[in-house]
């Protein structure tokens, strides 16, 4: 069947014919009514809302409980046991901060040691090995041996006053610096001294038998004569025993006199009886042609006599240029020559050297401080008097 088409006409005229509808309600009773319904459902939305949310919040409080329940049995035992580590803590705080009177004990106790340890620091720490050459009038060198009689080891002392030198000399007890030096003996223990000219030296060998026998107490004997006597300007020794001329050496038959020179040629080491005891400055037992020689040995050491090297390992190339009375040392390659004991030690190794070898002062380039114990090495520096510098008072 075919579907019919309404046009607005036709659909107009339909609505016209529709019967009328009309409410009987006046305006005020459409209104209230309006207004009750919508009052009505905005209470049913309020009620609603808060009795869902309220039955929820209920819900999971039933649901966690348990946990709360046992979060508050937690809590109490945390707080238990945090005021028996309160306790704890407040003891040992007790324990670990005294008193006022105690921590002021603790402190002075403290600040001793430390002091102490300070004063040990300074008495360990040495700033030079050498004698100024300014010291020069009131200085005396004794040479002493070691107990293998292989070194002899010089040692400096300032002269007492009103007293004379070679009295001094001849009282000098190397025993007393034991505990410092270690064991030291001096040759010349039975021996008067007396001055003949003001370069020369009466030797007067005290003793029953007529010589000195052994090879090490003969060379010993007599390397303690020139060692002693030649930083004082000492040109001869002149020999006696018992008042007679001469001492019979039993390798060497009789001597009368012996030179001694003022330079000698030699290459100074480092001595040093044990850790516990003070290092030395010593010169090699043999003279040595060049300064390169010397340096060479130096560098090494002689282990045969127990002399140890005193430059530095870590020294590399160094370059020597003598010019008259001046040396210059030039240290290559990086050597951190700084201001510390081995530095010390190794240039005033190498100024006594200079002096062994007649040279009067020393420039040394490649230092990494300017000031070096109690050298400026900015400048060149004054060969000392003499070596190993002790205490007569300590």
């Amino acid at each position: 069947m075919k579907k019919r088409e309404w046009n607005e006409d036709q659909l107009e005229q339909l609505l016209l014919q529709l019967p009328s509808v009309k409410d009987k309600q006046n305006k005020k009773d459409l209104y209230q009514s309006i207004y009750y319904r919508s009052q009505g459902r905005k209470k049913r939305r309020i009620w609603v809302a808060p009795t869902v949310a309220t039955i929820t919040v209920l819900f999971i409080l039933v649901l966690i409980s348990p946990f709360l329940f046992q979060g508050t049995i937690n809590t109490s035992e945390e707080k238990a046991m945090d005021m028996e580590s309160s306790s704890s803590s407040e003891s040992r705080i007790t324990e670990n901060n005294p008193q006022p009177e105690a921590k002021m004990a603790e402190s002075s106790i403290a600040e001793d040691k430390d002091e102490n340890v300070e004063l040990s620091r300074e008495e360990i720490k040495q700033e030079t090995f050498v004698t100024d050459s300014d010291d020069s009038a009131h200085i005396l060198t004794v040479g002493l041996t070691d107990n293998n009689l292989q070194n002899i080891i010089p040692v400096s002392f300032k002269e007492e006053e009103g007293k004379e030198e070679l009295e001094q000399i001849e009282t000098f007890n190397p025993e007393k610096f034991a505990e410092k030096l270690g064991p030291l003996s001096i040759a010349l223990e039975n021996t008067d001294l007396e001055q003949e000219k003001n370069d020369e030296i009466i030797i007067n060998y005290k003793a029953d038998k007529g010589s000195i026998t052994g090879s090490g107490s003969e060379i010993a004997y007599k390397e303690s004569i020139i060692e002693t006597f030649r930083w004082k300007g000492y040109k001869k020794a002149n020999l006696y025993t018992n008042g007679e001329q001469g001492i019979e050496f039993s390798n060497y038959g009789q001597e009368n006199q012996i030179e001694i020179k003022e330079t000698r040629n030699k290459a100074y080491l480092v001595y040093q009886y044990d850790e516990s005891k003070a290092k030395l400055l010593v010169p090699s037992p043999e003279p040595l042609p060049t300064v390169e020689e010397a340096i060479h040995i130096m560098r090494e050491g002689i282990d045969n006599q127990q002399l140890k090297p005193s430059i530095q390992e870590n020294i590399g190339e160094i370059q020597i240029k003598e010019d008259g009375e001046h040396l210059e040392i030039n240290f290559m390659q990086n050597a951190n020559v700084e201001d510390n004991e081995e530095s010390i030690i190794m240039l005033e190794s190498i100024l006594l050297t200079a002096k062994d070898f007649g040279y009067e002062s020393v420039q040394f380039y490649g230092t990494t401080d300017n000031e070096i114990g109690v050298m400026d090495v900015s400048k060149p520096v004054e060969v000392p008097f003499s070596p190993n510098p002790i205490d007569e008072n300590e």
